[in-house]
């Protein structure tokens, strides 16, 4: 008999509620497009004639949940690398404000608001909206990261 990947212990002999509940969780990664109909089908090869939990458990580590649950302990896990506390460059994002934000929506929308007014007043000083809107939400800023 092999040992498993539990220490010197056998592996852990799985049956069809096992094998069953890995199919569902295939079933569920295919529906999200997370495998392809070719990779789905040997995937669901090896599922149907797994018999250990070992066997089952390596078909889902490349996959997000949702897992089966499988007896046995679960395999320890490499550690990863923390992520970084300062993004590359030493730059820390400051908090948006109300015109960085919502002001590029308000430009885009200003001209069809500016429109829509002067067709229903006829008066053509709601086209000044339109510099108006970006003097207000985009003046004096260079969108490069300077100010």
């Amino acid at each position: 008999m092999t040992e498993g990947a539990s220490g010197g212990r056998p592996p852990l002999r799985i049956g069809n509620a096992e094998r069953t509940a890995a199919m569902r969780a295939l079933d569920e990664h295919l529906a999200q497009g997370r495998l392809g109909p070719e990779e789905y089908g040997e995937r669901s090869a090896v599922a149907s004639a797994a018999t250990t939990a070992d066997e089952l458990r390596a078909l889902f580590t490349d996959l997000p949940a949702p897992h089966p649950p499988l007896p046995g302990p679960e395999p320890v896990l490499p550690p990863t690398s923390a992520l970084p506390a300062v993004p590359p460059g030493g730059e820390i994002g400051q908090p948006r404000s109300f015109a960085d934000e919502w002001g590029p929506r308000i430009l885009a929308v200003a001209p069809f608001v500016a429109v829509a007014l002067f067709l229903l007043t006829r008066n053509w000083v709601f086209f000044l909206l339109i510099p108006a809107a970006g003097a207000l939400f985009w003046g004096g800023r260079d969108r490069r990261g300077r100010e």
